[in-house]
Formats: structure tokens, C-alpha cells, sequence
């Protein structure tokens, strides 16, 4: 509908017909164009020299006044633009500091794991349970539980059993 209305347009301008015959090629009559009936001017010559002075006039400046309000509003975008920018350069760096202290107390961490750990298998290695066991059945006068003093308790498939009341007797 467009290219219609163009070529419409462009036949109209050349002083044609809309339904008039197009020949293209070597064989293309020459086609004067219409003049305008003011100076005697080709009409697309004319809009040419408007146009001319339009883009004259844009380059010297002439009409270029932009209003107070115009300046308030690019310096207030700018403003905010430097403001959102600062923002978010401190928010990314105090990020990145929490990550490195992280990782600081992370390693700490690891470290002090590794110390309990070697600590604990220390402890554990320096005791030694047969002398323990020795000690409690010799000198302080221990023993093995009669099978009457061992009384089952079902602990409903848990891995330990809490007692809250009183042993039942058998």
C-alpha cells in the first residue's frame, strides 16, 4: 500500500498519470518536469534549495536555543547517573571485602578442625584401654553384670535409648 502511494506520489510530481505506461531502459523518453507556477522552478529543484537553507540555517545555529529547564533535566540525569554509578561501585566493594573475610575465617576455620582432629587422635592413641579395664576390675573391685542385672529395653529401631522413668523390674 506504501509503494503504491510512493510511486503515486512520484508520478504526480512528474507531472504523469497514475496509470500511465513506464518504459525502462536504453528507450526512456525524456520527461520534463513540471514547473511550479511561482518562479518558475522545477518543483523537486525547489525543495532541493529549501532544504539547503533549512541545513544552512541548523549549522550556523541560529535555532538552536534549548530552554533552562531542558539543562536542569540533562544535568539532573547525569547527577543521578554519577550518584547510581557510585553506589554501586561501594556496594561491589564492600562485597568483595565480605568475600575475602570470608574466605579468611573459612581457612581459619579448616585450620582449627585439622588442630582438633590431630589433638583428639593424640588423646585418643595415649589411651590405653586394657590398662583402664585392668585398673577398675583389680583395685577399685568391678565386674561383669549377671545376666539378672541385664535388662532389655526395645528402643523402636532407634540408635539409642533415653531413659526418662523408672527400670522395669523382670
Amino acid at each position: 500500500m506504501a509503494r503504491r502511494n510512493k510511486n503515486r506520489r512520484r508520478a504526480q510530481a512528474y507531472g504523469r498519470s497514475v496509470g500511465s505506461v513506464y518504459v525502462d531502459g536504453n528507450t526512456v523518453r525524456t520527461i520534463q518536469p513540471r514547473l511550479d507556477e511561482k518562479d518558475d522552478l522545477p518543483v523537486r529543484s525547489r525543495k532541493r534549495k529549501s532544504v539547503k537553507k533549512a541545513s544552512a540555517k541548523a549549522n550556523t545555529g541560529l535555532e538552536t536555543h534549548v530552554s533552562p529547564a531542558y539543562y536542569m533535566f540533562v544535568v539532573l540525569a547525569i547527577l543521578i547517573t554519577a550518584a547510581v554509578c557510585i553506589w554501586y561501585v561501594d556496594i561491589r566493594s564492600k562485597i568483595t571485602t565480605s568475600q575475602r573475610q570470608v574466605s579468611r575465617l573459612e581457612s581459619q576455620l579448616n585450620e582449627l578442625k585439622l588442630s582438633n582432629d590431630e589433638e583428639y587422635e593424640r588423646i585418643m592413641g595415649s589411651v590405653d584401654l586394657e590398662e583402664i579395664k585392668r585398673i577398675a576390675m583389680t583395685e577399685l573391685g568391678m565386674k561383669y553384670p549377671d545376666q539378672s542385672q541385664v535388662v532389655n529395653i526395645s528402643g523402636e529401631g532407634d540408635d539409642y535409648v533415653r531413659q526418662y522413668g523408672k527400670i522395669p523390674e523382670k
